[in-house]
């Protein structure tokens, strides 16, 4: 029961963690990443990284994912 509890509260930090971390990468056209900070996604695109391929110019990068 105490191993359990143990490994699932490591489980839970660990994911808490890697969450605080994430960064929104765009791939553009001339195979160079960027990448943004979750604050930066929050106040230019309402959170949605997948909409920061138009950032600052409309169809700016190919893909915009979290990581």
């Amino acid at each position: 029961m105490k191993k359990t509890l143990l490994l699932t509260a490591t489980l839970g930090a660990c994911l808490l963690l890697g969450a605080c971390h994430k960064t929104c990468t765009c791939l553009g056209y001339d195979g160079l990443e960027h990448e943004f900070t979750p604050e930066q996604v929050d106040a230019h695109m309402d959170g949605d990284c997948s909409k920061m391929r138009n950032f600052p110019f409309y169809d700016q990068y190919s893909v915009c994912n979290w990581e």
